[in-house]
């Protein structure tokens, strides 16, 4: 699949390309001569690089997220199984972020969050606004969960991996939509309440598969109306298990639901892509010895930049913005 035709809004889901630039080396990390994990600096700094000079972005936001939000409110185990790092890769990741800070401030690429709210939800509320707006949206993350949100205007991008067992990146859009899950972009999320996700600890429906899932969902389409029509399943164990556990359906699909109402609005003069500071970031790489100095560093065109607009004060970000 091609990409889609500019102007394109490119918003990455930071803390998941971060974290998996960081556990793929865990076993034999990248360090400096200091000693000092550098693994998932140098994955952001790889990917910037590939991203910029392969699909030169229009406009381009990192998105992070901030605070616990209203899931683990609503659901004080979401998330709760996740492997805790010993405190040494902690330390270690924590001064990643602190050099991924650095290096996106030298490539000028602005870094949002919303307090209380996830990456998802910020990113939700960009694209719906964004491609509202006829502005193409190319939402960069493997997530599964970001399935839902591809409408015309908005496609997914998986960034793939380089190395000797590399990866391709991936296009979804509307004409491949339903490869990876097996239902279209309406009906994931009625998917995924059913089936949960072991990764963010989301319950889901005990005894209901994958298989029986996009069954259902081929059948009756919502989740309400799955599980208004359970009596009748003739299947002994799918319709024991809706009937049982349909208050679990019904939390799952609220904590999978990304959002798109958050109380922020679309500023695209603050995205636009702008020129890195080659200085800055030759500074880091030299300074980051098992980062290697690209000669061949892409440049974008330089764009003026206009102060933040009013009403953007709740947002974390990159020093983009005039004072």
């Amino acid at each position: 699949m091609d990409s889609p035709p500019a102007p394109r809004l490119f918003l990455i889901d930071g803390y998941a390309l971060i974290y998996r630039a960081f556990f793929a080396l865990i076993s034999r990390p990248l360090k400096t001569s200091r000693g000092e994990n550098t693994s998932a600096a140098w994955g952001v700094v790889n990917f910037l690089q590939r991203l910029v000079e392969t699909h030169k972005p229009d406009y381009l936001g990192w998105v992070h997220d901030s605070g616990l939000s209203f899931r683990h409110e609503r659901y004080p185990a979401y998330k709760a199984t996740r492997e805790k790092l010993t405190d040494e890769l902690q330390a270690d990741f924590d001064r990643g972020m602190e050099r991924i800070s650095e290096i996106l401030d030298a490539y000028n690429v602005p870094v949002l969050a919303l307090d209380g709210y996830e990456a998802d939800d910020v990113i939700g509320t960009l694209a719906s606004e964004a491609a509202d707006r006829h502005v193409n949206v190319v939402i960069v993350s493997g997530d599964k969960d970001f399935q839902q949100l591809v409408r015309p205007g908005v496609w997914l991008l998986n960034p793939g991996r380089g190395g000797p067992a590399g990866v391709d990146e991936h296009w979804v859009g509307m004409d491949n939509a339903s490869e990876r899950l097996g239902v279209p972009p309406e009906h994931v999320i009625d998917y995924l309440a059913l089936v949960g996700d072991s990764s963010d600890n989301v319950p889901g429906v005990r005894g209901i598969g994958d298989k029986t899932a996009r069954e259902l969902v081929a059948t009756y389409g919502s989740l309400d109306n799955i599980l208004a029509h359970a009596s009748e399943l003739t299947k002994k164990r799918p319709r024991e298990a809706l009937l049982a556990e349909s208050d679990n359906a019904r939390l799952s699909r609220e904590l999978v639901t990304i959002r798109d109402d958050l109380p922020i609005r679309l500023d695209l003069d603050a995205l636009a892509a702008a020129e890195p500071d080659h200085t800055r970031l030759k500074e880091l790489f030299v300074h980051w010895s098992s980062i290697r100095w690209p000669g061949n560093m892409p440049r974008l065109p330089r764009r003026r930049r206009r102060p933040c607009a009013p009403g953007t004060s709740r947002w974390t970000r990159s020093p983009r913005c005039s004072p």
